[in-house]
């Protein structure tokens, strides 16, 4: 459980699952040096993320860099998207260092910095403290500010309009930040895959034999404290005329595990917020809803698990 110190600091356990991702996130850098920064950078956002969650406060793992393949491979980022507020950057730091460094490529577009310290067995992580800014790259672990004052500041950040996502600049290879290729979700070609592309066929039949133009997932952290799932929710695109589409919205258990969670929930959503779809997980590997939508409609959906929700609105 979460343990607060006389000194403001909290530490949370990181779990096997956690662990899980980071060891697959690292299976996917060749060089040893960045496999390493991936580990940690990974095991440093999932504190900060269970922590937040914990304080009430919404984030989106799968929206951050972090959390994409190719801005691992291009950046040292540990970026965490607070929903309605921007990226907060957990950095790691090991337990012999003094010093949190900040890579220069994340010196801005940031609404903070949280210090992430790991003990030996790398079982559990203690937050120390945060700073507003990346100072000279070099913040001194003494110097960081408590994480109350943290927790204030995230109070006083005006809160962004969450704009939709356009799918149909997905057809012109536009895509928002945060989706990726059903195949970057999976380290290997695993049998997921194969199911959600056999899925798309038998949809694409309905369509005059159109192949599908486009297929983006996202990873999405369901659940609360240690009871946190990993889901990969997918998304599909066939073309039937200049004005409809038909679309396909899975979810699949990532991870090795062959179930989704149980009651876990999947609901595509009309403008007005209401239910026009909805399938439960009842020991079941996966759930898809298809439909079809016309060009400038709105819908959004809406992934639950117990008290946790994930919600996209989506402009066709």
């Amino acid at each position: 459980m979460m343990r607060q110190s006389e000194s403001l600091k909290f530490t949370v356990p990181i779990s096997s699952e956690l662990h899980s991702l980071a060891k697959q996130f690292r299976l996917s850098h060749r060089n040893s040096k960045k496999a390493k920064q991936v580990y940690f950078n990974t095991l440093a956002v999932s504190a900060v993320n269970f922590y937040l969650r914990c304080m009430g406060v919404e984030t989106s793992w799968s929206a951050s860099s972090s959390c994409n393949r190719v801005m691992q491979t291009m950046m040292d980022v540990a970026d965490l998207e607070i929903i309605g507020l921007g990226k907060l950057e957990c950095r790691p730091v090991l337990s012999d260092e003094k010093v949190v460094y900040i890579p220069p490529e994340v010196w801005s577009d940031r609404i903070g910095y949280v210090a992430v310290q790991f003990d030996q067995s790398l079982r559990e992580a203690t937050l120390l403290g945060f700073s507003k800014t990346a100072q000279s790259g070099e913040i001194p672990i003494n110097q960081l500010r408590s994480l109350e004052e943290f927790i204030l500041q995230l109070s006083e950040i005006p809160q962004k309009v969450k704009q939709p996502i356009h799918l149909s600049q997905w057809l012109s290879n536009i895509v928002d930040a945060g989706w990726q290729t059903v195949e970057s979700l999976f380290t290997q070609q695993s049998e997921l895959a194969f199911r959600f592309r056999s899925a798309e066929k038998t949809l694409a039949q309905n369509s005059e034999n159109s192949p599908i133009n486009v297929q983006k997932g996202r990873l999405l952290e369901l659940g609360r404290q240690s009871e946190s799932k990993l889901i990969a929710l997918i998304v599909g695109l066939i073309p039937l005329s200049e004005q409809e589409i038909n679309i396909c919205v899975k979810v699949c258990p990532v991870n090795g595990q062959k179930y989704l969670p149980e009651e876990l929930e999947l609901m595509v959503l009309d403008d007005l917020g209401i239910s026009v779809m909805q399938a439960t997980a009842r020991n079941t590997k996966s759930i898809q809803l298809n439909f079809s939508s016309e060009f400038g409609e709105r819908f959004s959906i809406k992934v639950a698990l117990g008290d946790v929700n994930f919600t996209e609105l989506f402009l066709v």
